[in-house]
């Protein structure tokens, strides 16, 4: 390679490596259903084979340099990301609303008390809808199977679940 050339390819190589880490901040700010990402993977890999153009020991550098940077700017982009608005939706948040009373109102995430009655929407072979107090709830049935229209009464409120058994 000639002298034009090769400063050429080192030249190209440097600003397809900035262009890399630049798209990879880009992706975490613009949604682009990883298109941004892949523009990014495809500019760092050329910026190799350029640097490989330019000399060897340079193309081995930009692959090593990538190599080790990649993780730690994964890790950085998922925590600014983090922030972003568009971040906190898409991240699950530590808090349960159901034991703070934010976002839900009180009264559904009550569940009925023991002996409420009500109808099994579903046939509970164990598990299935019933409804109780007109609201749609996941129940087990406690001992038979029970046929979609029986009255239920709940037993037992357990962690969430609820536990019926046909009335008596």
């Amino acid at each position: 390679m000639s002298g034009e050339e090769s400063s050429g390819a080192l030249i190209a190589a440097i600003l397809l490596g900035v262009a890399a880490f630049g798209i990879f901040f880009i992706e975490f700010v613009i949604p682009s259903g990883g298109l941004l990402a892949i523009l990014c993977v495809l500019c760092a890999i050329a910026s190799v084979v350029l640097g490989f153009m330019h000399d060897p020991t340079l193309g081995m550098f930009l692959l090593a340099l990538y190599g080790l940077a990649a993780p730690f700017m994964l890790m950085l982009g998922l925590k600014l990301t983090a922030r972003t608005p568009m971040g906190r939706r898409m991240v699950l948040s530590a808090e349960d609303p159901a034991r703070t009373g934010s976002g839900i109102a009180e009264e559904s995430t009550q569940l009925p008390r023991v002996g409420a009655r009500g109808e099994a929407i579903t046939p509970l072979r164990p598990s299935g809808f019933v409804r109780i107090e007109g609201r749609r709830l996941d129940a087990s049935a406690e001992g038979d199977l029970i046929d979609a229209g029986t009255t239920i009464e709940v037993v037992s409120v357990r962690e969430g679940q609820l536990r019926v058994r046909v009335a008596r």
